[in-house]
């Protein structure tokens, strides 16, 4: 998938150097052969930039379906939501812009959806990060249950109950890391 994402976004640079080189070269010589170019290159960049993000959503849907429990109600709602931005930028045809104007209105139009679709992603690698971290905080609870006690162990108890009560993503993972490194130092 990084593979794909990386020759997408390659892709999406590609066609937007081309379509700066056809903007210019139309501002510059307002000719029709220069003003076909531009709106043949202004719908390769807008289908190659939606491409893109719409890969990328679909990439987080899927995470979000294998690795969350699904049935949980706020996942479920941004597995929905994210399924519903998909089908919008799935309906979309940039090939059909005939006109400059049509095509500044269409790029207009997705990226006014863009910041409320960037806070849906967001939300999805939210829960999948969160999801994730207390999959690691169920493996590492065995190895503290079967450890000695010690202030060391003590201390690992301690980090765990920190994780379970804090809802800050980072502090989380911090706490998880600091865990798994003070059992590395059990005996």
């Amino acid at each position: 998938l990084a593979t794909t994402l990386f020759t997408l976004g390659s892709d999406y640079r590609a066609a937007y150097q081309q379509f700066q080189l056809s903007k210019n070269q139309f501002q510059q010589y307002k000719t029709e052969s220069t003003r076909l170019m531009a709106i043949a290159d202004t719908r390769q960049v807008l289908s190659a930039r939606n491409l893109l993000w719409k890969t990328y959503l679909l990439s987080l849907r899927n995470q979000l379906a294998t690795d969350t429990n699904i049935a949980d109600y706020p996942q479920t709602t941004v597995y929905l939501n994210l399924e519903t931005e998909l089908n919008y930028l799935n309906s979309l045809n940039f090939f059909s812009i005939t006109s400059l104007s049509q095509a500044k209105q269409s790029s207009l139009t997705w990226e006014s959806r863009l910041f409320n679709s960037d806070r849906l992603a967001a939300s999805a690698r939210t829960q999948i990060l969160s999801h994730r971290e207390n999959q690691l905080a169920l493996r590492l609870q065995p190895f503290i249950d079967q450890a000695s006690p010690s202030s060391t162990l003590d201390l690992a108890k301690q980090k765990m109950a920190q994780f379970s009560n804090t809802a800050d993503l980072q502090k989380r993972y911090q706490l998880l890391l600091d865990a798994a490194n003070i059992l590395l130092q059990l005996p």
